[in-house]
């Protein structure tokens, strides 16, 4: 049986790239290869990003990795 991804919400604690407000949220994720990524989602001006290991990545590196076996 395949082990379930993981999902954890962190919060609003977080800050935006790219306006500096504190009302963002993070959600970490864990993909099927055990990459842990993080959503970010800023609630004032809405810029979305992530990040692995602290470095910010686009979107089709993640769909990249969630693709990985």
């Amino acid at each position: 049986m395949p082990t379930p991804r993981s999902r954890r919400w962190l919060g609003s604690s977080g800050i935006c790239a790219r306006c500096g407000s504190t009302d963002a949220i993070e959600i970490r994720l864990r993909l099927n290869d055990d990459t842990e990524v993080d959503f970010h989602s800023c609630h004032r001006c809405e810029h979305r990003w992530w990040d692995a290991e602290g470095a910010v990545i686009d979107l089709d590196a993640v769909l990249e990795m969630a693709r990985r076996h």
